[in-house]
């Protein structure tokens, strides 16, 4: 289990040399944890994109290696993903 705190720019996340964890980093702020869903909307791909300076091909990737490490995992609708939570507290 990992502890990530959001709600400071001194994140582990947005340390590491990992860019994918700086993804992932935006994607938990934006994941509503009531549901426990990060909705993969132009809106929310976008403002990450914004943030940390890459390509929609170069989040595509950082998205599929989320996938792969099990962070997160596509839900029963299109577009939206369940960030596994069995890994992280948050």
């Amino acid at each position: 289990m990992v502890m990530v705190y959001l709600d400071t720019k001194d994140s582990i996340l947005l340390k590491s040399n990992d860019r994918t964890f700086h993804v992932l980093y935006y994607i938990l702020r934006q994941t509503n944890f009531e549901t426990n869903l990060w909705y993969s909307d132009k809106i929310n791909k976008t403002y990450i994109m914004n943030k940390l300076g890459i390509s929609t091909p170069g989040l595509d990737k950082h998205i599929a290696s989320l996938k792969e490490r099990n962070f997160i995992k596509p839900a029963e609708v299109r577009g939206r993903y369940r960030i596994n939570l069995e890994l992280l507290s948050t």
